[in-house]
């Protein structure tokens, strides 16, 4: 096998050879083509352009001068963090009072009446929320009574059931943004405004990224592309964030997409394992934490992670033997128990595995303590906002919230059963309007040579949400246990044993960097011997 090379491409591909790619083996149109291979960082919107944001800003800015005591609520999964992680020291840099709390995962999403009374009680007059609070109307009810005022920020749908909650709020309508994307917008007007500056700043582009990659923001639109591709260069670059450095350098990975993914759900344990504090998180990702403690951090959600990946291989073999003579279209539920009470939300990459096993919008439901929570994930054109505004649904669920392809919420155990019947009837009413997009073959490589390899293995993406890597078919020559595409050799992610072989592959991104071609296969057909 040839050892991965460590420099860095020095051939760019043109943009002109991303668009053709992209146009060829992605299906998008030339135009869409052309907008996404020439997406560059002046693609991301203003913060003033943002319905509301102006308005929140100077609140934020009078809490500020005044001293005001000032919490910033965020969530706990990987979007809440890093909002949490851009805010937080910009916010205390400026003020006198100024707190932070992301809760842990049993508390539940959002804000809820309980912690409001309690940060009533600990003197808190403003709280800011991050990626959270869009339905939480009955805490920002508590909250005014109680003489508190609670500033939105957030990017789920409005419940159509609620509209608008009844404060300040930032909630952009395309729904493009994640969480952490909003809350670094935030950041750049609130530092215009306070210390005059402009343009991007290199740590926030690069935490809201991943971020957006952890929450499925599409990677198929022209901004997020531009931001995540800025992002990957930030991070390999001598602008790395010291905080995201020590975690790459702990992963042993390289600068791809996938290792941002990668990097995005290490940060994300606090809503993956009871035993991890989504506020430490926090703390690992904040410029004046101490390296050593940073590290026993990551070193803790390394841990978990693996703890968690163990499960849920268990939980999906388990799942797609149970769904395996299953037939139809539109939406797939499935009940999934979780013998490890200490993992505390597996069924959303449950979810997400079962859709891209099955092409079919799923929804994952699986007892959790005192309640039942569930979670949904769809692809193509299916949409979820019918399900979030279904009457009979809403009635049944403690708490429901996400966006078009993306749900999640919770119901008591004695709804369980009507729960179920009421989806059935939900999905009666609401037909597939077409057959999920067929699985786009594989493209054809005549011969692959390292240019190649690194134009569709690595300049085309990031990949991430509505943009996969693509499959692609080519003929390798296999002698004396190396790969061979003509004269180019080729590394493979499985051993081979001599002859000539087809293979179905996607390109490995961190190995196709101008030098080297790494294939991951799919499939492999020996077609001769030597």
């Amino acid at each position: 096998m040839c050892r991965k090379g460590k420099k860095t491409m020095e051939r760019l591909p043109s943009p002109e050879q991303v668009a053709a790619a992209l146009e060829r083996f992605c299906g998008f149109s030339p135009e869409r083509a052309r907008a996404l291979a020439t997406a560059g960082l002046e693609q991301i919107r203003s913060p003033w352009s943002i319905p509301g944001l102006e308005a929140l800003a100077e609140r934020l800015l009078r809490a500020l001068k005044k001293g005001e005591r000032l919490l910033l609520f965020g969530d706990f999964d990987t979007d809440g963090v890093t909002g949490s992680a851009i805010l937080f020291p910009f916010l205390a840099k400026h003020g006198r009072h100024v707190h932070r709390y992301n809760p842990p995962y049993r508390e539940g999403y959002g804000l809820h009446v309980e912690q409001v009374e309690r940060f009533a009680h600990q003197g808190i007059q403003v709280i800011l929320t991050v990626d959270s609070g869009i339905s939480s109307h009955p805490a920002v009810e508590r909250a005014r009574q109680l003489g508190l005022e609670v500033l939105i920020t957030d990017h789920h749908l409005l419940r159509p059931d609620l509209g608008p909650p009844p404060t300040l709020w930032v909630d952009p309508p395309d729904h493009l943004l994640s969480g952490a994307q909003l809350a670094y917008l935030l950041f750049l007007a609130l530092r215009e405004r306070l210390e005059g500056k402009t343009g991007h700043d290199p740590r926030g582009l690069a935490l809201s990224a991943l971020g957006a990659q952890m929450d499925w923001v599409p990677v198929d639109e022209p901004e997020t592309r531009a931001w995540v591709a800025g992002a990957q260069a930030i991070i390999n670059s001598a602008d790395c964030p010291g905080e995201i450095q020590v975690l790459r350098e702990m992963l042993g990975e390289r600068y791809t997409a996938s290792e941002m993914r990668s990097l995005s759900s290490v940060l994300n344990m606090g809503k993956r394992s009871h035993l991890v504090d989504p506020g430490s998180v926090v703390e690992a990702l904040l410029p004046e934490t101490p390296d050593e403690r940073r590290r026993q951090i990551f070193r803790f959600l390394l841990q978990e992670r693996a703890r968690a990946h163990r499960a849920g291989e268990s939980l999906l073999a388990q799942a797609l033997e149970d769904i395996r003579r299953e037939e139809g279209e539109g939406l797939l539920v499935y009940e999934v128990q979780v013998p490890d009470e200490t993992l505390s939300e597996v069924e959303g990459p449950l979810t997400s595995r079962l859709v891209e096993a099955t092409g079919r919008p799923v929804l994952v439901l699986r007892p959790a303590g005192p309640q039942i929570n569930f979670s949904g994930r769809a692809r193509g054109n299916f949409s979820f906002e019918p399900f979030l505004s279904d009457p009979e649904i809403l009635a049944l669920t403690t708490s429901m919230g996400g966006h078009r392809q993306a749900i999640g919420g919770s119901l008591r155990p004695e709804n369980l059963r009507p729960f179920l019947e009421a989806v059935h009837r939900w999905k009666e009413r609401h037909p597939p309007s077409s057959s999920p997009p067929p699985e786009r073959p594989p493209g054809r490589l005549e011969r692959l040579d390292p240019d190649t390899a690194c134009l569709l293995g690595r300049a085309i993406g990031p990949f991430g949400h509505r943009l996969p890597p693509p499959r692609f078919l080519t003929t390798l020559q296999v002698r004396g246990g190396w790969a061979f595409s003509g004269p180019f050799l080729v590394e493979t992610d499985r051993p081979l044993e001599a002859g000539e072989w087809e293979v179905v592959f996607t390109f490995d991104e961190a190995g196709c960097d101008g030098q080297n071609i790494v294939l991951r296969i799919e499939e492999a057909v020996r077609k001769s011997r030597y």
